[in-house]
């Protein structure tokens, strides 16, 4: 960040220190302390809430949405610089499921009555969503789903299931990418918006090896959907799944969470007094990071112009992802058997509903990130799909 406020504008400093007084003001000791502890990436749903209330006054809980759906104004830079601070500054990450994936994608795909019913309740905190796409025979394989939706009259009945949907036992819609007909092409699969609390969804927790209970399978027996809640007509779930991915791998800003990420083992190395290997390690990934950030930036920009960045998204997620898990390995080595139940300083340990012992701090982070690489799509299908789109511009 330091390299960048030399360059900002007069108005962009402005408003990088309202931002910084907003946080000093609103995040107590307690909720940052809390959320550094915490084993799950993208944090709990409890404080993201309690933290989302505070964003909403100023809006900028929805800072990246037009105006004319409600949005703030801010300019790209100024939306970088909200969303970086409040990851170096340790503020719960705001769910993304409803307000930037929902949001964005309906904005593009809804109806105008898709647009007055769902945003305005997003960005009143009146639904909550979660994200039905992958399924136990289909993760990374997306278009392999074989949730199906079934027209019977007026309506489609669906049956099948999802799983490691996250939130899904918070939430109250569901997003979900259906087959609705009998073939395994991708004119084959639509986009549904569905009530979770409609007869028929059931959901099942999946208990996650850190102890944390984030994610869940999500069944679907007999529900019913009406044709106005598929996104988009019948047969266009997959342009639809594929822009809200591009989304969910790209439109976030994350540097300012790795940056505190990366501070955090910093500070335990030195008190630990770590071996000359681990700090050779964290200097290649304090390397990596500072290289991580400047694209964020870059990229960033270069979407809020309108620059073409096919395949910029999928850069930042390879990247990202598997930052967060050399962090957390660092850690762990650093920390040794201590990262079995200690965090930022040691603590007693408590049990699970099950009576094991859960494990605290690092390891059980390193275990739950592990996964990074894999949601959203798999890493090595997404240097696939960098290639392809170097490939075409190459042509």
């Amino acid at each position: 960040m330091r390299q960048i406020e030399a360059s900002l504008t007069s108005a962009d400093r402005a408003f990088l220190e309202e931002v910084r007084e907003f946080l000093d003001e609103n995040l107590s000791p307690s909720l940052v302390a809390a959320d550094d502890e915490q084993r799950m990436f993208f944090g709990d749903y409890h404080r993201s809430n309690a933290w989302l209330e505070k964003l909403r006054p100023r809006r900028w809980h929805v800072a990246d949405w037009p105006e004319q759906y409600g949005g703030c104004g801010l300019s790209a830079m100024q939306n970088y610089l909200l969303l970086y601070e409040q990851g170096l500054h340790g503020a719960p990450f705001v769910r993304p499921m409803g307000i930037k994936y929902v949001g964005l994608t309906v904005m593009h795909f809804g109806s105008e009555a898709q647009k007055q019913e769902i945003l305005p309740r997003l960005i009143n905190g009146d639904d909550h969503w979660c994200q039905g796409f992958s399924e136990p025979g289909a993760g990374s394989d997306l278009g392999n789903v074989k949730t199906f939706a079934e027209r019977r009259g007026d309506v489609y009945v669906v049956n099948g299931s999802k799983i490691w949907t996250t939130d899904a036992h918070f939430a109250n819609r569901i997003f979900c990418l259906v087959r609705t007909r009998h073939d395994d092409s991708k004119e084959a699969l639509s986009f549904a918006l569905i009530d979770m609390n409609a007869p028929g969804v059931s959901v099942q927790p999946i208990r996650m090896l850190g102890g944390d209970h984030e994610l869940n399978q999500v069944f679907f027996d007999d529900v019913e959907v009406f044709p106005e809640q598929l996104l988009g007509p019948e047969g266009a779930g997959w342009a639809v799944a594929k822009y809200l991915l591009e989304i969910e791998r790209g439109a976030f800003v994350l540097g300012g969470r790795l940056r505190r990420r990366m501070q955090g083992v910093i500070e335990r190395a030195r008190v630990s007094r770590a071996s000359a290997r681990i700090w050779d390690r964290i200097a290649e990934t304090e390397i990596d990071l500072m290289a991580y950030e400047a694209t964020e930036l870059r990229l960033g920009h270069l979407a809020g112009e309108g620059a073409d960045v096919l395949g910029a998204a999928n850069i930042i997620k390879i990247e990202w992802t598997e930052l967060v898990q050399r962090i957390d390995e660092l850690a762990v080595m650093n920390a040794g058997s201590e990262s079995l139940y200690c965090a930022t300083q040691p603590r007693d340990y408590v049990y699970a509903d099950n009576g094991d012992i859960e494990m605290f701090g690092w390891l059980a982070s390193y275990f739950n990130n592990r996964a990074t690489s894999i949601y959203g799509g798999s890493n090595e299908i997404q240097r696939n799909l960098v290639y392809r789109t170097m490939k075409r511009r190459w042509a």
